[in-house]
């Protein structure tokens, strides 16, 4: 893939002017069916196979365990390995996993239980962050700052679409199969991880330890660290606000308005990056940051607030327009492609998944003894901790890459 450059404005037509750019985007969009969908896909599955959801949450938990796990090893290893062989051991592991994981699941037997749930702990401990190495190539392959940040926020646009079209498209299959739900996801290694393996032009060039990669050593200084730490205040926030959304609008009877919200937030985040992320890629990832941050935290304080549930829709609307700029200036501070981009990027988004199960965790247990909307109070702290976080990366900004 021909480097991009460009010191003006970049518009995503430009970006995605030459087919290897294009290439990469699309497999980059079916390699993130796992991220987007294997929680929901075990859960069916199993759930469905088993009549007990209890396993079926169980065997999800241990996918989100190896993959929390596992990715920033992965990360490492296609920093001095490259990605293509990565990308082609793991693609290998987790489809014959989910290949076991459907078999388990289409009979009973005595081993179905142990099974199932080591078929899942397997299938997550082989993820790889594709969010992370798709971003990482485009660190690879921008020159400038501004297109590489531009890049980003059209890979934040192809997030929410597949986590939208995700859990649709299992959802159907497990109409008529339930045990075939992982056959979805399965389409992202043995279809989208290879192909992005077969993408040698923008791959990033491995980078063995030694002498040469000691640069890395300041990109885990206080900026860094700080970064990846208010990652974790984010996913914090996003799992509190997902779960309360949920149990408070099935408590109210309403739990239509639990997607609508939903759906407003991911709006807001998608329309931000679609249509005004070729001009805020010009902006800083520093100076972008925190004020993209403080406006996502900042719209929380809405949520206790909110007297119905279309103005709790608007305030998500509100919040997720923050969502694009902050993941994405987040990203790009993380993204060093002379000291290696994935294992940074990959923590953050560890970081994220982490801050996601304490919120999840958090907000079910606190909606259970107050089930109103001032449990959303919770979210507003954790966004005031990611934000608190994210002020350190003033006290020492790392070296433009």
């Amino acid at each position: 893939m021909s480097e991009v450059s460009s010191a003006g404005r970049v518009g995503y037509r430009t970006l995605l002017a030459t087919a290897a750019r294009r290439r990469l985007v699309l497999s980059g969009a079916v390699s993130r069916l796992p991220l987007a969908g294997a929680g929901v896909a075990i859960v069916l599955a199993v759930g469905n196979s088993t009549g007990s959801y209890g396993l079926g949450g169980t065997a999800s938990a241990l996918y989100v365990i190896g993959t929390s796990v596992a990715a920033p090893v992965h990360g490492r290893r296609m920093d001095r390995q490259g990605q293509r062989k990565v990308l082609l051991t793991c693609a290998a592991v987790q489809a014959a996993a989910l290949v076991a994981l459907m078999l388990a699941c289409l009979r009973e037997s005595a081993w179905q239980v142990p099974a199932v749930l080591a078929a899942s702990l397997v299938a997550g401990a082989a993820q790889v962050d594709i969010g992370s190495a798709v971003r990482a190539r485009w660190s690879y392959a921008a020159s400038e700052p501004s297109v590489r940040q531009t890049a980003f926020f059209l890979e934040s646009v192809v997030d929410e679409m597949m986590f939208v079209l995700a859990p649709v498209a299992i959802t159907a299959v497990t109409v008529g199969h339930p045990w075939l739900s992982p056959a979805v996801v399965l389409l992202g290694p043995a279809i989208g991880w290879v192909l992005l393996a077969a993408q040698t032009s923008s791959e990033p060039p491995a980078r063995p330890r030694g002498p040469a990669t000691e640069p890395r050593r300041q990109a885990r200084g206080i900026p860094a660290k700080a970064v990846v730490g208010a990652f974790v205040g984010i996913g914090a926030y996003l799992g509190s606000i997902e779960i309360l959304l949920v149990a408070l609008a099935d408590g109210q009877g309403r739990p239509a308005w639990a997607g609508i919200s939903l759906a407003a937030w991911a709006i807001g985040s998608a329309s931000v990056a679609l249509f005004a992320g070729p001009r805020l890629g010009r902006v800083d990832p520093r100076r972008l940051f925190l004020p993209a941050l403080a406006w996502m935290a900042g719209c929380g304080l809405l949520l206790p607030l909110a007297t119905s549930p279309a103005l709790l829709a608007a305030a998500c609307f509100l919040a997720g327009v923050g969502a694009a700029p902050t993941l994405s200036a987040g990203f790009s501070l993380l993204s060093n492609p002379e000291t290696g981009a994935a294992e940074g990027m990959t923590w953050a988004s560890a970081g994220m998944g982490a801050g996601t199960t304490i919120g999840a965790f958090t907000g079910g247990w606190l909606v259970e003894h107050r089930p109103t909307n001032a449990s959303f109070w919770l979210s507003v702290m954790f966004g005031a901790f990611a934000l608190l976080l994210a002020w350190r990366t003033r006290r020492r900004r790392p070296a433009p890459s």
